[in-house]
């Protein structure tokens, strides 16, 4: 069982190879997405990595599938990079947290405009 810190430095590690080896990859699918962070189980078996991308819901969709397709890809470049035992197994998720923050501002401005009247 890893530490809560090394489960933290391997995650950034890994958030850097991916970010690396994204700028090195061809695919146009991946172009303006961004790694916001790794999250690794205290085992160290597992990282769920979060990125975001400008664009509607299409766009999205187009991201996920590219990262689904090219999940060997960025596995094989964490193990080379990182030169752990084991490399973990990754899944990509899409990192809504600045659409929560963008529908929370909204209800803001929405209770200010009602307490107004």
């Amino acid at each position: 069982m890893a530490t809560r810190r090394r489960g933290f430095q391997i995650g950034e590690k890994i958030r850097m190879a991916v970010a690396s080896q994204l700028a090195r990859t061809a695919d146009p699918r991946f172009s303006l997405v961004t790694i916001t962070s790794v999250v690794v189980s205290p085992d160290l078996r597992h990282a769920k990595i979060y990125w975001l991308v400008t664009g509607d819901e299409e766009r999205r969709a187009e991201v996920k599938e590219a990262f689904e397709s090219a999940a060997g890809m960025f596995r094989r470049a964490i193990g080379a990079e990182l030169g752990l035992r084991f490399v973990p197994e990754i899944r990509f998720y899409y990192d809504d947290t600045l659409d929560t923050a963008e529908e929370v501002e909204r209800l803001f401005a929405r209770i200010n405009a009602d307490s107004g009247k």
